[in-house]
């Protein structure tokens, strides 16, 4: 067989095959050979029967189909591996009729990966920030603790801000009834939102046992819009007003907010320093990441088929619709709820799903540049670290290649930051590597994603792909 490839600038490869009779010939007689074994012929053995006997029960026509079939697809997934072909999805076929005695040809379009044509990434240099902690801060983390061991105690002063205050509360709007509470508590706040926006100040001086009628107007953002701007009438019944008590900080207080972990002071404040400072190393570490993949994208050069946005918008959908079941909602009502079609949210979807495209095209050609790999003993510690966390995986080939593929990543641009911006300092010996299997870990929805569609993926791989099965009703002229 003699094959052609062109890729076409709209990010598609065009194989032109042609094919001798005397291919065609011994294409048939293979198919001879396979169909002989799965067809009974009364007076011989399953297997046995001459060609003759299995062109008169199927027809000629039928075996040189069947051998033209597998030479088409012999020819598509040779040619994929050959020529470094990536498919989107399932390709087309143009394939004539076929003529006896003459030979054929068949041409085959399929929509490809395009591999991305980097910039000069070596030459970007970036500034790495450093982290530090101040008093403030660690103070501040100290008070969010204290506000969680808050007590509340009644008194018989008339109520003030940052009181909590427990009353009876009907809010009309004209004729609408729009709330009627009972002994529902309130912290009372300067910057209250939304429906009893402006409230505050009204209760404010209130006693236990008061009662008070005001008019206040609900915020033209309020998101019911036959309220929203509307004037509300409030009848308000103050039952009981109560006083915040924080706990003292002293040593008990760190014990018990630790739950006996720390039990002084000094080491929570230690402690909470240290958390604040990793987790400013950790966000700087991600915007730097960031910076670093956007820096390369903007002097690379893209020819991206629309197909592979496509899928990675619904692919984004599809792990957005995950999240809404988690919280009780399918995403019909979210879209309801939104106003939206499902095409609509799609189109909103598809600026982020090129950038997503982009990144993976970017770090799948530095791992190439760099030559990045990751080894059998690396997924092994991905799955293991899986059943540390109590949510083990199943150890599949394609689990274990959707491991392989975000680990990659995850190394990737490790290695990029590095090239931009020089080792982290304070990094010590395989931390990074360790980091970048947490990182590649914690994709566990993402990946499990990825495997639910890796079957129907599978399909256009270099090794498994099928042509689609038409030719078989086209007939020998």
């Amino acid at each position: 067989m003699k094959v052609s490839v062109e890729k076409l600038p709209t990010s598609e490869a065009v194989l032109e095959v042609d094919v001798t009779w005397d291919e065609m010939e011994k294409a048939s007689d293979k198919a001879y050979k396979k169909i002989v074994k799965q067809v009974d012929i009364q007076g011989f053995r399953r297997g046995k029967a001459p060609r003759s006997m299995i062109e008169r029960r199927l027809g000629k026509e039928y075996i040189y189909q069947e051998g033209l079939d597998e030479l088409i697809s012999e020819a598509y997934r040779d040619t994929l591996v050959e020529h470094e072909i990536v498919p989107i999805t399932q390709p087309t076929l143009d394939a004539p009729s076929i003529e006896m005695g003459e030979p054929y040809h068949f041409k085959i379009t399929v929509p490809i990966v395009t591999p991305v044509e980097l910039g000069d990434y070596k030459s970007i240099q970036m500034e790495r920030e450093e982290a530090d902690v101040t008093s403030e801060e660690v103070e501040q983390e100290l008070d969010t603790l204290r506000q969680r061991l808050t007590t509340w105690k009644e008194v018989e002063h008339a109520a003030e801000y940052d009181n909590r205050v427990t009353m009876d509360l009907k809010v009309t709007s004209g004729e609408q009834k729009v709330s009627d509470l009972k002994d529902n508590p309130f912290e009372l706040t300067h910057e209250r939102v939304g429906l009893f926006s402006g409230m505050d100040e009204y209760i404010v001086g209130m006693n236990a046992g008061e009662e008070k009628s005001f008019t206040t107007t609900i915020p033209a953002d309020y998101g019911n819009e036959k309220l929203a701007g509307q004037e509300a009438q409030f009848e308000v019944k103050l039952h009981k007003v109560e006083e915040k008590e924080l706990p003292e900080l002293n040593d008990e207080f760190a014990e018990k907010v630790s739950d006996g972990q720390y039990t002084s002071l000094e080491d929570l404040r230690k402690f909470l320093s240290d958390n604040i400072l990793e987790n400013k190393k950790r966000r700087i570490r991600e915007e730097l990441r960031d910076k670093a993949l956007d820096a390369v994208i903007e002097q690379s050069s893209f020819t991206l088929h629309p197909l592979l946005i496509d899928e990675q918008a619904e692919e984004m959908l599809h792990q957005f619709s995950h999240l809404l079941e988690q919280q009780k909602l399918s995403l019909d009502q979210y879209l309801m709820m939104m106003r939206k079609s499902r095409e609509e949210y799609l189109k909103e979807l598809r600026p982020d799903a090129e950038k997503s495209v982009k990144r993976q095209l970017v770090l799948d050609a530095i791992a190439k540049a760099e030559d990045i790999t990751v080894s059998p003993d690396e997924i092994k510690m991905l799955f293991d670290l899986y059943d540390q966390s109590g949510q083990p995986l199943q150890r599949s080939k394609e689990q274990a290649d959707a491991l392989a593929r975000s680990f990659l990543r995850e190394k990737t641009t490790g290695r990029l930051v590095d090239i931009v911006a020089g080792p982290d300092p304070d990094a010590a010996e395989g931390t990074e590597s360790e980091e970048s299997a947490i990182a590649a870990a914690a994709a566990a929805e993402e990946i499990a994603a990825e495997t639910d569609n890796e079957s129907s993926k599978s399909e256009a791989s270099a090794t498994e792909t099928s042509l689609p099965e038409d030719t078989k009703d086209q007939t020998v002229e």
